[in-house]
């Protein structure tokens, strides 16, 4: 069977993991940290939250994070030195902001999906990760912030998203404990939150007892693609028939290196790709993803 490797062993490496090794591939996943989920995916906000999925490709964003970079207390912190890495990013940002509803739909699209296939994975592993599906909701005090989101609402039905428009009574009895004046709001009863790092921890440990390699503490300190295979450095040299990057930001850095053999398309302000067929052994060249 083609051989995959992973760089990355967060929640989209590991569930990545997960699936090709569904699939019938042999897999092995790399991860500079000791542990899987030792970085972002070690304290993430936990939502399996298809209601979240606008992007942020707004102007709206843009005027925000200008106004928040003069607040100590802001929620979003962007060091203004100059860096290339930076600048792209912001320039690819920018880029979309056209694409903003056809990307807020597709990512939508993803959500629910991803919602479903992390549902297969725990019932099918056994995997615990306090799960709670209490729905999630959606409050607003402004008649600007309420008229956003129902346009928001048409955007997420489009992508297959079910979502309750609530009355301030209906909130309030939805949130008792809520107080202020709140004009409406909005109940997506199919969402529910958990623990990203003990589910990663738990799903890692699963697919280890299954034949997954991982190897932890083996940071990749070069990436090459060539006619035949993708050649992984870390502490040795190993090749395998194609690569998934799920390195966080340091993918972009690793895509750089594979050149044009990466597809890399925006979604909520990420780079993703899903481009790994199940045809990974066909002839041509070796398959790369980054995620």
């Amino acid at each position: 069977m083609p051989h995959i490797a992973i760089l990355g062993a967060g929640i989209t490496g590991v569930t990545t993991a997960y699936s090709l090794h569904k699939r019938g591939f042999d897999v092995t996943v790399y991860d500079r940290q000791r542990y899987a989920a030792m970085e972002t995916s070690f304290a993430n906000g936990g939502q399996l939250s298809a209601s979240n999925a606008e992007v942020w490709n707004q102007w709206s964003t843009v005027l925000k994070g200008i106004k928040w970079m003069l607040q100590a207390d802001a929620p979003l912190s962007v060091n203004p030195m100059p860096q290339w890495h930076k600048i792209s990013w912001m320039a690819e940002f920018l880029g979309n902001i056209p694409r903003y509803k056809s990307n807020t739909i597709a990512t939508t699209k993803l959500a629910v999906a991803a919602r479903a296939g992390l549902t297969e994975m725990a019932d099918h592993t056994g995997v615990d990760f306090d799960f709670t599906p209490a729905g999630i909701l959606h409050f607003y005090k402004t008649q600007k912030d309420l008229d956003h989101a129902r346009r928001v609402n048409g955007l997420l039905a489009q992508g297959g998203l079910t979502r309750t428009e609530l009355t301030p009574d209906e909130v309030l009895t939805k949130e008792p404990t809520l107080r202020g004046d709140i004009l409406g709001g909005f109940w997506t009863e199919s969402d529910s939150t958990g623990d990203i790092h003990k589910f990663t921890v738990g799903l890692a440990d699963w697919l280890k007892r299954q034949g997954v390699t991982f190897k932890l503490g083996h940071a990749v300190t070069d990436v090459r693609s060539d006619a035949d295979a993708v050649t992984i450095r870390a502490q040795g040299e190993d090749r395998f028939d194609g690569v998934v990057v799920t390195a966080g930001v340091g993918s972009r850095a690793i895509a750089k290196k594979l050149g044009d053999r990466v597809n890399v398309y925006p979604v909520k302000g990420y780079s993703i790709t899903v481009n790994l067929p199940d045809a990974v052994s066909q002839a041509g060249a070796p398959n790369v993803s980054l995620l």
